[in-house]
């Protein structure tokens, strides 16, 4: 069977011709434009393209406000609210025991002086919290007095070491009858209420209250 190609003319709105009727029944010609045409030769309703939605224009995420900062020592801390406001409350500061240093006798100072010891006291005869200039036998740094937690006791319990601060003459430490004994020297110490103290010749005692 020979097989009939259809035959093109030049010039033609579609530039296709068909053989006979019945295949131009099967045919379907374009039109203008690229639109199909119906099997009527009419033109078809053009097929809408596929919508694509717009991708959402991106916005950053809200920002998280960072944490507040805790408050320092200098800062009052916050403390219950009161009718929808927050009362502000200062910390106190911690309590130093009260206690002295008081000259009983000897050079370094008039007799009945007292001093008030701080967290940290040095004794002396030229540096120091307390200067007992007139003692030639005293160290220029002789002792030192320092507020610690007392070993084995409770959390809060404090008490005063006293420290030799290598002194040339020594320190003595005892009650009234024994702190002036060999056997009294000592290196670290920790002081108790009418205990006297021996620095170069002069003698002192600590009173707490």
């Amino acid at each position: 069977m020979k097989e009939t190609l259809p035959t093109m003319e030049s010039g033609g709105s579609s530039g296709f011709r068909p053989d006979s009727a019945e295949q131009a029944k099967t045919v379907t010609p374009l039109v203008s434009g690229g639109v199909m045409a119906d099997a009527t030769g009419q033109p078809g309703t053009p097929r809408p393209l596929p919508s694509q939605a717009s991708p959402a224009p991106w916005s950053p995420p809200p920002a998280t406000p960072p944490p507040p900062p805790p408050p320092s020592a200098s800062q009052p801390a916050p403390g219950p609210s009161v009718g929808g406001r927050t009362v502000l409350m200062s910390v106190p500061a911690p309590q130093i025991p009260l206690a002295w240093l008081a000259v009983v006798s000897g050079p370094g100072a008039e007799r009945g002086r007292a001093f008030v010891l701080r967290p940290e006291t040095v004794v002396g005869r030229a540096a120091g919290d307390i200067v007992l200039g007139g003692d030639s036998t005293i160290s220029a740094q002789h002792v030192k007095v320092r507020l610690e937690p007392k070993e084995g006791g409770a959390e809060d319990e404090q008490v005063f070491m006293l420290y030799d601060l290598a002194s040339a003459n020594g320190t003595f430490v005892g009650t009234r009858d024994t702190y002036q004994q060999d056997s009294s020297r000592v290196y670290r110490r920790e002081l108790h209420d009418h205990d006297y103290i021996l620095v170069g010749e002069t003698t002192l005692v600590f009173l707490a209250a």
